[in-house]
Formats: structure tokens, C-alpha cells, sequence
């Protein structure tokens, strides 16, 4: 008896060394935080931006706003970040600066995606495909009115050179968790 209570006693003291071991969804990669920074800082002072002129469909404005915003950024973009993209509350492109996207008033509503941003309170992000198959990361943040959404702003990141410059993995970027 003693010795089967020694065994359940070690047992018991280590099952939260197994359960330890088991991952978590942080990353101990510093770039993973440092980009999640960089991207939240990017985003609220865009969304604080743009919040006036989408209130009002103001389309000339929120593009001067992502004019202005891309020569802030300089040269390097943000250390991945290749364009932003406005839509309007019901999941339409309002303003953007990726041609293909841009030619027509493309409805992206019923994506995976956007459906999530405009239902839940803090955006979401994932990974998608431009045309040319490039892989590419998507941030969506919701631009708030009085208790709504009046749109969607969204940064979109080459996977690539997200890897390269960056540090930060695929993986790493879908287990981020964004407070914008």
C-alpha cells in the first residue's frame, strides 16, 4: 500500500509538468510582439484618422488619409506592410491602393474574413492569396462610429518578406492576438 501511494503521489505531481509542455499560443519570438506593436500603433492612429471622413463616405478624404499614411511610413512600409485597404460597412471596397482590388466596388462581405471583422468587436486577420499566388497577411480592423461599424480598415503584409525581414512566421502571425 505504501508504495502504490508513493507511485500516485509522484503521478499526481507530474501531470502539470505534461501539461506544461503541451505549447502555448504566445510566441517567444520578440519580433512576433514587436510587429504586433508596430501594427496596433499603425492601426489606431489610422482608424482615429479616418473615423471623420468614413462617417461621412467621405472617399476623397480616407484616401488622402492613406496617402499621407504611406509616405509616413517611408520607404520600408512598415517592414512588410504592402497596402491598406478601406471598406465600408457593408463589406464593400470604399478605398484602397492595390490595383486589381481597386478597379471596381468589389463586395468581399461574405469572406471568411471580413464577415468576422464586421460581427465581432476587435477585427480579425488570416492569410490569403493576391492574384499572382503570393501569400499575404491580412489585418482587419473595425472604424467605429456611435455604437457600429462604418467600416473595415485593413493592412495587408507580404508573407515573404515577413519571414525574411521580419522574423515572424505564418504560424506565429494566425496564433497572433491583436488589441485594436
Amino acid at each position: 500500500m505504501n508504495g502504490l501511494y508513493r507511485t500516485l503521489i509522484s503521478f499526481l505531481l507530474t501531470l502539470p509538468l505534461f501539461w506544461g509542455c503541451t505549447g502555448t499560443v504566445s510566441s517567444k519570438n520578440p519580433s512576433v510582439a514587436d510587429f504586433g506593436k508596430d501594427v496596433e500603433t499603425i492601426a489606431r492612429r489610422m482608424v482615429g484618422a479616418l473615423a471623420e471622413p468614413m462617417s461621412r463616405g467621405d472617399s476623397d478624404a480616407v484616401g488622402r488619409i492613406l496617402t499621407a499614411e504611406r509616405k509616413a511610413l517611408g520607404p520600408g512600409r512598415g517592414g512588410g506592410l504592402t497596402q491598406f485597404i478601406v471598406l465600408d460597412r457593408k463589406g464593400v471596397v470604399l478605398v484602397c491602393d492595390i490595383p486589381f482590388v481597386c478597379e471596381d466596388a468589389r463586395d468581399y462581405s461574405r469572406t471568411d474574413l471580413v464577415s468576422r471583422a464586421m460581427k465581432g468587436k476587435q477585427g480579425s486577420h488570416g492569410k490569403l492569396y493576391a492574384s499572382n499566388n503570393k501569400e499575404m497577411f491580412l489585418v482587419l480592423t473595425p472604424i467605429p462610429a456611435q455604437g457600429e461599424k462604418d467600416g473595415l480598415l485593413g493592412l495587408l503584409f507580404d508573407a515573404e518578406t515577413m519571414a525574411r525581414e521580419r522574423k515572424v512566421t505564418e504560424k506565429e502571425f494566425l496564433a497572433m492576438k491583436f488589441s485594436i
